[in-house]
């Protein structure tokens, strides 16, 4: 059953998903909606296609290629693995796993102690 507050629920998410739409045509990467709107990236993609937002194929998220090279120089040279996710607008796995695959010594985590 209708609870008095669910149309009106419905009304702000439905705007919520208009204006993710527009930042989407307007040049926005689903990261930064995701981030904008506190959603996972996943469910960012799923409210974007279900409201007609034109977005690429994908299989495991949006495959992006990074200079290998700039990113594992970028964190020996202090950069942390979430500000090259940032940065790059991929997430932290991939980071971290591109410094894996290239044996890439890792800092303990949690910053200096």
């Amino acid at each position: 059953m209708d609870t008095p507050e669910k149309p009106a629920r419905d009304a702000v998410r439905r705007e919520r998903n208009r204006r993710m739409v527009r930042d989407w045509e307007n040049g926005a990467t689903v990261t930064q909606i995701a981030r904008r709107y506190h959603l996972s990236l996943s469910w960012t993609g799923v409210l974007l296609r279900k409201n007609g937002a034109d977005l690429p194929k994908t299989g495991r998220g949006i495959k992006r290629e990074l200079d290998a090279d700039e990113v594992i120089a970028d964190y020996l040279d202090g950069a942390t693995v979430r500000a090259l996710a940032d940065a790059h607008d991929v997430s932290y796995g991939k980071i971290y796993r591109l410094l894996q695959q290239h044996r890439v010594p890792m800092r303990p985590r949690g910053g200096k102690q």
